[in-house]
């Protein structure tokens, strides 16, 4: 063989053999140096025996994992991805599984065909530690396993002073849970370090001058920034906030965390501040929520009394300690409503930490960020940029003064009527400790008046006959049906129920995921029969405040109604039409809106 054919032979010959070259034990130093020349084609297999991430009695079933051709068993050749089998292969060994690659039998090829790997669980279980010498244990396996990974090569030294505090604060109660949470951090890394059009957008909204651009963008490039809150200590208006930073004890670590949040917007400046948990109302929406606890927050600004109730979340620190903390996405609204009142464009927006995100244990941690609606809407267009607002609705709240004016105009309509003075000022009082973007939201202070019908994920199936009895409680008993029978629970069928003394049927849909129409024309006939004035409306999805499906109706008098659409106090919807006709109705209307606006503007 010439000379030259034959290098050429020697060098293909070492590239197939490389991969398992130091698997087999003959040559560690070539797969270092491997690994230095192309880490991205090296094989892990035997660093990972080597270093005890794989146990050597589960030797063959690596061996598969690397030489298959399987997507869903195969162990990779980067780091991201051999970490992701490593969470797959602690998995199998928490679970018990056999790690046998005899017992894994190819697919039919129909099958292989049609069905790709399964699917990742949804749903990941985490064994906690119930005991200091439990918590203890977990923080040196999850210190091992770091160490482990790094001398593997799979943990660079910058990922591993990084994640340390987390697993020395213990952060992490399993291996498989520190692997996927590495691969977690590592995406939101990567996304940071794409988003090139991040830097030039807060430019030009006037948040970065232009070298503190250039030197934003340049850090982002070389991947300083890990974590999308850390960018807000580059930025104006913004502050990050830790749980650590603060005393163990509620009481000061509320004032402090409020007074901190306050300083971000200039003039909200509070006084009077107090604080004091209490238990959730057995009334309220999550029912499996009953027996936990809140934290009710009242302070000053100017001469207007604030109030804010939010989740208070039990906790501990590393001494034994209790550590609770408040729902870190809501508590500051409370001031978002002091800048709605004070006609303010400004609103305080979350920006949530990737750490925080995907470690366990109380680390709590988040931004805010001082924005304009324009800013926020601008930021959160651009695409992975990593750094997103969260809560815009803040833009939309309603000003104190409106929600005491829609309160009281829904009081001249005798929406409180059965309501004593004592139960009108408690709901006065509820409605400050939460905030409101529509007018209708005030009904929920006044239960009988507004009607809630659930479906899914409350009941299995929809039930014309629950709907009638929840039209029945909306009426106040004007709308009286009986003897109903329902012949549309799983198929379409008829309605039939008796009111006064006739009967009214109707042939209907099922109901799935609205009522049919029919129902309503139906009830709404039978109303005027029965010379009952009044008329029932569905009213805006917004009043919907369990998760899952829901629709509200309300019962109005003549009067009532022509008052309500005068002062634009709900925005009322006729449910006798069908979609498309609901559909054609809000067309015009906004058709309507264009034509009167554009022939302003020419005038």
């Amino acid at each position: 063989m010439p000379p030259l054919y034959r290098r050429f032979f020697l060098c293909g010959l070492c590239l197939l053999l490389l991969p398992w070259s130091g698997a087999c034990g003959s040559n560690q130093s070539r797969d270092a140096a491997g690994a230095e020349a192309a880490p991205g084609a090296r094989s892990y297999g035997q660093a990972l025996l080597r270093t005890g991430l794989v146990a050597g009695r589960h030797r063959r079933w690596l061996l598969f994992a690397d030489t298959t051709r399987r997507e869903y068993f195969r162990l990779g050749r980067t780091p991201r991805e051999v970490r992701a089998w490593l969470a797959d292969y602690e998995e199998r060994i928490e679970d018990h599984q056999t790690l046998n690659p005899d017992s894994v039998q190819p697919p039919p090829p129909a099958a292989a065909e049609l069905r790709g790997p399964p699917p990742p669980p949804m749903v990941t279980l985490i064994r906690l530690p119930n005991s200091p010498a439990a918590k203890a244990l977990a923080r040196r396996q999850a210190i091992q396993l770091m160490q482990q990974l790094q001398r593997a090569g799979l943990l660079t030294a910058a990922e591993y002073r990084r994640t340390l505090p987390l697993a020395m604060a213990g952060e992490f109660y399993s291996r498989r849970n520190l692997l996927t949470t590495f691969n977690e951090l590592a995406r939101a890394a990567e996304s940071l370090r794409h988003s090139r059009g991040l830097p030039p957008m807060l430019q030009q909204l006037g948040l970065l001058s232009k070298p503190e651009t250039e030197r934003l963008a340049c850090d982002l490039r070389t991947g300083l920034f890990t974590d999308p809150v850390d960018l807000l200590a580059r930025l104006p208006h913004a502050r990050i906030f830790s749980r650590r930073q603060y005393p163990a004890a509620g009481l000061p670590y509320l004032e402090q965390l409020h007074r901190d949040a306050a300083r971000l917007v200039p003039g909200l400046q509070f006084s009077n501040f107090r604080a004091r948990v209490i238990r959730r109302d057995e009334a309220a929406s999550c029912p499996s929520c009953m027996g936990a606890e809140d934290v009710l927050v009242q302070l000053q600004i100017g001469s207007r009394q604030y109030a804010q109730r939010s989740e208070w979340h039990p906790g501990y620190g590393l001494d034994g300690r209790n550590w609770p903390t408040i729902d870190d996405s809501k508590f500051y609204g409370i001031f978002n409503q002091a800048l709605a009142d004070q006609g303010s464009p400004y609103r305080l927006m979350f920006i949530r930490s990737a750490q925080a995100r995907f470690t366990i244990g109380g680390q709590q941690r988040f931004g805010l960020w001082c924005l304009t609606a324009p800013q926020a809407e601008a930021i959160d267009t651009l695409e992975f940029s990593g750094l997103w607002p969260e809560d815009h609705e803040s833009f939309r709240v309603l000003p104190s003064d409106t929600v005491t004016a829609a309160l009281r105009a829904f009081a001249a309509l005798g929406f409180l009527s059965h309501r004593s003075p004592a139960q009108r000022t408690t709901a006065e009082a509820c409605l400050r400790q939460v905030r409101l973007i529509a007018r209708e939201e005030v009904l929920h202070s006044v239960p009988g008046r507004v009607a809630e019908y659930h479906g899914y994920p409350q009941y299995r199936s929809w039930s014309y006959a629950r709907l009638l009895n929840v039209l029945q409680k909306a009426s106040n008993g004007r709308f009286g049906p009986n003897q109903v029978r329902d012949g549309c629970q799983h198929a379409d069928g008829t309605l039939r129920f008796h009111f006064g003394r006739r009967i009214y049927q109707s042939a209907l849909y099922q109901a799935n995921e609205s009522p049919d129409p029919r129902l309503f024309q139906l009830v709404q006939r039978a109303l005027r029969e029965q010379h009952i004035p009044g008329k029932f409306y569905q009213v805006s999805a917004t009043l919907a405040q369990s998760a899952g499906l829901a629709v509200n109706y309300v019962f109005l008098s003549p009067v009532q109604e022509r008052a309500i659409r005068q002062k634009h106090l709900l925005a009322l919807t006729d449910p006798t039409l069908s979609d498309d006709q609901r559909y054609a109705q809000e067309l015009a209307i906004d058709m309507a809106a264009d034509s009167t606006f554009y022939g302003a503007s020419s005038r």
